[in-house]
């Protein structure tokens, strides 16, 4: 019976890997958000409206390039930290096609140089915006 019982649980353990939670943004207070001018508006300076299949293709090359439950290496560099931030990165996009778009990443000119020069393209990633997957990847 003992036998039976850590076999099934040995095969159980495994299964528990499945149901992470997905990922969620972490929300302010209700008395950090009650500072916010309502409604909430947008100004017509410095607005930019970006397509949502643009938007979306954005999405998935960065969760590929920096997958949110990955963090720097133990004993990492102040560049190879900063690197690990989504905020560090500008990003280019354009369509190739119907179906393909095209989305560059490259560091914030003057994000992650405390060592010294750093590249400033990260990589380039061609995305189906169709099936919504990776195509192809250059770094």
């Amino acid at each position: 019976m003992k036998c039976r019982a850590l076999l099934l649980t040995v095969v159980m353990i495994p299964g528990c890997a499945l149901f992470q939670r997905p990922f969620r943004p972490e929300h302010a207070s209700k008395e950090e958000a009650a500072k916010l001018p309502y409604p909430l508006w947008l100004p017509s300076e410095g607005r930019v409206q970006v397509p949502a299949n643009l938007a979306a293709a954005i999405e998935l090359a960065m969760d590929d390039m920096l997958p949110r439950d990955v963090k720097p290496p133990r004993g990492a560099t102040p560049d190879d930290v900063c690197l690990h931030r989504r905020d560090s990165y500008d990003v280019e996009v354009a369509p190739l096609n119907d179906e393909v778009v095209l989305v560059r990443f490259l560091v914030k000119e003057g994000a992650c140089r405390s060592e010294g020069a750093t590249a400033t393209e990260a990589a380039t990633y061609a995305v189906d915006v169709r099936g919504w997957r990776i195509l192809a990847v250059q770094r």
